[in-house]
């Protein structure tokens, strides 16, 4: 893709980015076209577990999970958006709607830019109208409120590799055992006891 691109980090002694696998199973750099959505992946916590970021209808959303996990984790807390030269990043359909990716080995990044308090920073993409920010309980219509469309995330994540999500999502959301239990039954996955 031409331009520039965006990866965010906690770390601001990043000289080279390095791929890695993450939960598509490839090994690759993640970036996005966009400044806000690095920002939503720089925090302390459980990613996906506590919050969900979606494409929706045109808008950037960015919904908290669990009751004041977004100022526990984001508030105060510094992190670096690092600029990249896009041309060896694209997008591809298995990608979520704001992700782009390479397959370089490494890539050394042009810039770096401190972001010394991220909830503050997403805050005020949300005035910009680059984001639409949902504080529990509110979200949309499509995402339910005891955030059980983890469940089947989870066990697909397990399916695919990446040992210990299930336990991850049981850790945060133990009241989901039973319905993990059921589902793994359902889809005769072997070798996983809980």
């Amino acid at each position: 893709m031409e331009g520039i691109v965006y990866h965010g980090s906690k770390n601001g002694n990043i000289k080279e980015l390095v791929a890695h696998k993450s939960t598509h199973q490839i090994e690759c750099i993640y970036a996005s076209a966009s400044k806000v959505v690095p920002l939503l992946f720089i925090s302390r916590g459980n990613c996906d577990l506590d919050r969900y970021v979606s494409f929706q209808n045109g808008n950037l959303v960015f919904v908290e999970r669990r009751e004041g996990i977004f100022k526990e984790q984001l508030a105060g807390v510094p992190g670096y958006l690092y600029e990249l030269d896009g041309s060896t990043f694209e997008h591809y359909n298995f990608l979520w709607g704001e992700e782009v990716i390479s397959y370089e080995k490494s890539i050394k990044p042009l810039r770096k830019t401190l972001i010394p308090d991220i909830y503050e920073e997403i805050l005020k993409a949300e005035e910009n109208g680059l984001i639409k920010v949902y504080h529990y309980p509110n979200r949309p219509e499509n995402l339910p409120l005891d955030n059980s469309d983890l469940i089947d995330k989870y066990i697909k994540y397990e399916n695919s590799g990446l040992k210990g999500s299930i336990d991850s999502l049981l850790k945060i959301y133990p009241e989901f055992e039973m319905a993990v239990q059921e589902r793994l039954s359902e889809t005769n996955v072997k070798g996983k006891s809980l």
